[in-house]
């Protein structure tokens, strides 16, 4: 089974398992330390004792290197340890044995003893019993060698129970330490699992609910305060859902009727070909209606979710202008209105997508505008490549509370008027901003006109 499959250790598992490592490294280091330092401790202290003896008898052997029964009672004199513990050994430069003392012979032989450093070497004879061995040279002449040998045994035996209480000790410690990181690791987690609690219990049907950054820790307030703004968010999202839903609803509902009741006129008796004829244009226009609608919401709705990929270019935004102008100029003159283009500069956008933007915007203009009116469309540029671009009418203005409400999906100011447009104009407006990162705002009031002000950001990617 691949690693990728692998289902991941919990939170719980994890901290447990950190937490028995943290302890397991910690008191093995103390562990080690302190029987490290007890085996020094002792070892320097046996050392100690050997070089004072050696100093000893290299005394003695300067004042009276002849007199061997004198040596041998320096040699007894020195030994301050219990019997049996402390070994020494005179060697003249042939290697013979010139004196020892008593229990010397069963110990190692003076081949098997160091070489003059000194240094101590620790090793375990037949007997079972653990010496220290030394050797060093005297400073006579000619030369001796003193052998010295100390029964270090009992400490042996003390450093071998010492580390069988330090294991033990080892193992409750971690066994105690793996009972308090199960505890205390979902102790900790207790919170996390009261708000996986609290967040279960939210649907759709309640996302007025809400977690309390107050009560949670400070490493969960953060995300609680996150998870609350994603429910709003959310709680928005589904508002808007219903709410275009029900206006979609409301929106196909009346182009379906009426080709439903045209062709039901139609089919209730027989009718010559202009008649059908002149049903099936009325149907036609019905069905374009249908059509730009599906198109825009379609348009909306890959801006929104998968984005619209941008062919920004740096365009000449008076010529820009006056090609918007110039292609709605027909119906401008129709209604006696004047189109005036001001202003000079560049800008940086997607131009069928800028073209679009303007459309709609001079097509809700030409619409809102009385005949004899006035639209100007004004271009200001700044150095560093942004822009901004405002289409002002000499309509009749809109309501202040009605402005925030402009940029939704169907929205109206006036619902009796609907058969004018589908009320998705401006919606393609702050979505094509938003893909080229810039901006839409409405200023309006009543009976003074509504002025829409576009920006572009700098940004030529």
């Amino acid at each position: 089974m691949s690693s990728k499959n692998a289902k991941p250790w919990s939170i719980n598992a994890r901290l447990t398992l950190l937490y028995i490592v943290s302890a397991s490294v910690i008191l093995l280091s103390i562990g080690w330390y302190l029987h490290q330092t007890l085996a020094e401790t002792l070892a320097q202290d046996n050392r100690q004792f050997l070089l004072k003896e050696i100093q000893l008898l290299r005394t003695v052997l300067l004042e009276q290197p002849p007199n061997l029964e004198r040596l041998a009672d320096e040699q007894s004199e020195g030994i301050d340890l219990p019997v049996n513990r402390y070994y020494s050994r005179i060697l003249d430069q042939s290697g013979r044995s010139l004196i020892e003392t008593p229990g010397m012979e069963a110990l190692p032989t003076a081949m098997q003893f160091p070489e003059l450093t000194d240094d101590t070497t620790v090793r375990k004879i037949a007997d079972g019993r653990t010496l220290m061995l030394m050797t060093a040279s005297s400073k006579t002449t000619p030369q001796q060698t003193i052998q010295i040998a100390l029964d270090v045994s009992s400490e042996a035996e003390l450093l071998g129970k010492y580390r069988h209480n330090l294991i033990a000790a080892l193992f409750f410690g971690l066994l105690f330490s793996t009972l308090a990181a199960v505890f205390v690791a979902r102790r900790g987690l207790s919170p996390v699992a009261e708000m996986t609690r609290h967040i279960e219990g939210i649907t759709a049907a309640q996302l007025d609910e809400r977690l309390d950054p107050a009560t949670a820790p400070k490493e969960l307030s953060n995300l609680a305060s996150a998870f609350n703004a994603m429910v709003l968010r959310l709680a928005k999202s589904f508002a808007q859902l219903n709410q275009f839903s029900a206006d979609l609803a409301h929106e196909l509902r009346t182009p379906i009727n009426n080709l439903m009741g045209a062709t039901e006129v139609a089919l209730s008796r027989p009718r010559n070909a202009d008649e059908y004829r002149e049903i099936l244009e009325s149907n036609l226009e019905e069905y374009r209606r249908l059509s730009r609608t599906v198109e825009i919401l379609l348009f909306l709705a890959r801006a929104e979710n998968t984005g619209i990929p941008l062919r920004t270019v740096r365009l000449n935004g008076r010529e820009e202008l006056e090609a918007v102008c110039s292609y709605h100029e027909a119906m401008a003159e129709e209604k006696g209105i004047r189109l005036i283009c001001d202003g000079q500069g560049f800008l940086y956008a997607d131009a069928q997508l800028f073209k679009r933007v303007l459309s709609n915007l001079l097509l809700n203009a030409l619409q809102h505008t009385p005949n004899g009116g006035e639209i100007r469309l004004s271009l200001a540029s700044a150095d560093d490549g942004s822009a901004s671009v405002s289409v002002q009418d000499t309509g009749c203005g809109i309501a202040a509370e009605c402005l925030p409400k402009l940029f939704d999906r169907f929205y109206r100011v006036d619902p009796a008027r609907s058969a004018e447009g589908t009320g998705l104009g401006l919606a393609i407006v702050k979505s094509i901003m938003e893909l080229h990162g810039g901006s839409v705002v409405i200023h309006s009031e009543p009976n003074q006109g509504i002025v829409v002000t576009l920006y572009f950001s700098s940004d030529k990617t």
